[in-house]
């Protein structure tokens, strides 16, 4: 019995000691919510090479939006609010706003890190940033990085803002939804094809026995309605089994359609991350990071990217081609710039094409 009582006496104790922390627990929580906030920190991220965002920003931003944390208490900080105003800005890749113990509200920003930007027909206008994101131009805003101009069909709607590769795996799934859709009907449509066939061929293969003892006579009388039943019945047939066959056809030919889309849509996002790449070589030497100012993208009717580099220093555009053996026509144009342009002047040509191996065509 004293072991049971000591029992008891250890479980009571221990309960009061939880209810009394649970009670001291809200009744801090709720001092500290009837606390009124102590101020506003911004603290960024040291994540990009341009001045894109400063503290001066953001509490403008927050102004414009009538956020404040002057008299107002902790349990109503707008914390949420002021994580939605600042994210509504292109520059910004991720915003979170907490509380300190002291009752301040510190927002931390992760800016972007912006490579190039994209203007091209359709109404494309956005930033690609080092880690290959998307995000759309700001408005009264810009920053010098190579810019992209001319016609490509990026993997991506234009107002669409994120990681690169997203909405091409959603198009890419979406499409493979279309393919199994179809195969199915593809399915369907063969099964009835073979039952329509089958049918046919038991009709095809019946005949009218002529009874013991009719004569002649009764017996094509009775043929009669029977063969053009037969005959009737195996054109119908016949037509059915022809128009499931074109349906099956055109339904093969809308798999095979939509494969290409596919196919179109990773080459496309392989030439747009091949691009991306071009641009980080470029931008890595001091030199062409200077030189070059302008990238026209066109594609062929292969889908072929395309590139012309417009230079900041002579009147000439550069043919540069598809983007491959890029280092070995960049190091033939610093030859040709060396040994060529120096002698014969910066602006004396029009057009200088490094397509060609072992040699540079200029034009006039």
């Amino acid at each position: 019995m004293k072991k049971i009582g000591k029992v008891i006496l250890f479980s009571l104790f221990w309960v009061v000691i939880i209810a009394a922390m649970v009670l001291l627990g809200r009744y801090s929580t709720q001092q500290r919510q009837g606390k009124m906030l102590t101020g506003l920190d911004i603290v960024l991220a040291d994540s990009s090479d341009h001045a894109l965002v400063n503290e001066k920003t953001v509490r403008h931003w927050l102004s414009n939006a009538a956020i404040s944390v002057e008299n107002v208490r902790v349990a109503d900080a707008p914390l949420g609010q002021i994580e939605r105003v600042i994210l509504t800005h292109g520059f910004v890749r991720s915003a979170e706003a907490y509380l300190t113990p002291e009752g301040r509200v510190v927002v931390e920003i992760d800016q972007h890190n912006p490579i190039m930007r994209m203007r091209l027909d359709g109404g494309y206008d956005f930033y690609i940033t080092d880690r290959n994101e998307v995000f759309r131009s700001p408005e009264m805003a810009a920053i010098y990085v190579p810019i992209v101009t001319g016609r490509f069909a990026v993997p991506f709607s234009a107002n669409y803002e994120g990681a690169a590769d997203v909405q091409l795996n959603e198009n890419l799934k979406a499409l493979d939804a279309q393919i199994d859709t179809l195969c199915e009907v593809e399915n369907e449509l063969s099964i009835q094809y073979r039952n329509i066939r089958r049918q046919r061929r038991s009709l095809s293969a019946s005949s009218l026995d002529k009874k013991p003892f009719e004569s002649d006579e009764s017996y094509k009388a009775r043929k009669a309605p029977f063969d053009k039943m037969r005959k009737d019945s195996l054109a119908l047939y016949l037509y059915r089994m022809r128009e499931r066959q074109k349906m099956i056809d055109q339904t093969r030919i809308d798999v095979e359609r939509v494969k290409n889309k596919q196919k179109n849509l990773r080459k496309n996002y392989e030439d747009f991350i091949n691009l991306i790449n071009f641009v980080k070589l470029i931008e890595d030497d001091d030199f062409w990071q200077a030189q070059i100012v302008e990238i026209v993208v066109s594609q062929s009717q292969n889908g072929s990217l395309f590139l012309r580099l417009i230079p900041r220093a002579g009147s000439h555009t550069i043919i540069f081609g598809r983007i491959e053996d890029v280092e070995v026509k960049l190091d033939r144009l610093m030859r040709f710039y060396r040994e060529g342009l120096d002698k014969e002047g910066w602006d004396r040509f029009r057009t200088i094409d490094v397509r060609f191996a072992d040699r540079v065509v200029c034009s006039k």
